[in-house]
């Protein structure tokens, strides 16, 4: 597909049959904030995405997971294992960064979001790829990169360090992972005993 030529999906097919798909960026951004809360098991952060994104939730689930995806992706497949960040992890979140993306979007394009009806996820999102490379934002995600990398210069670190609870994200653990770690704990506490 191409983005300057082709009019965006609002749709998908599974199966031979067509599904609308709730495409505004806000509904997206809901699902995208599920996913980063560690509190959320995979299957509940499935459900939510089937349920915001799929006007009628298609019966072959598989599908409609990997649609969705798709979809989110702005027509990328997902290919799990593929790291596009190089190795590097997360730089930044739509829930912990919202304001900053928000003014980034404001500054950059002179869009208000909050008074934006509606913009497909596809333009929201080649709109956020693009953003003015002063802005705030990007100024975060550029120190937290340096600091992942181990290449903050002296004046870096100092506004890393000056920046504190903004510029750090949190470690992220799923609660399977929260589960595993207790288990682990419990067990190694019964080993000593």
């Amino acid at each position: 597909m191409n983005i300057l030529v082709d009019d965006l999906p609002t749709s998908v097919t599974i199966n031979g049959e067509t599904y609308e798909l709730n495409t505004n960026f806000k509904d997206c951004l809901k699902i995208i904030v599920a996913f980063e809360d560690p509190e959320l098991t995979q299957i509940e952060k499935q459900v939510i995405m089937l349920s915001i994104l799929y006007k009628e939730i298609p019966s072959d689930i598989e599908k409609a997971h990997k649609a969705a995806i798709e979809f989110l992706n702005c027509g990328d497949e997902f290919e799990s294992g593929i790291d596009t960040n190089d190795g590097i992890g997360r730089l930044y979140s739509f829930e912990k960064d919202s304001k900053y993306i928000f003014s980034a979007i404001l500054q950059t394009y002179g869009i208000d979001l909050e008074q934006t009806e509606y913009l497909h996820w596809w333009k929201f999102v080649n709109l956020f790829f693009d953003l003015n490379e002063n802005c705030f934002f990007n100024r975060l995600v550029y120190l937290r990169r340096q600091k992942k990398l181990g290449k903050l210069t002296k004046d870096e670190l100092q506004q890393y360090n000056n920046l504190g609870d903004i510029v750090e994200l949190p470690e992220e653990k799923s609660t399977e992972e929260k589960e595993q770690i207790s288990e682990f704990l419990r067990l190694l506490g019964e080993s000593k005993t």
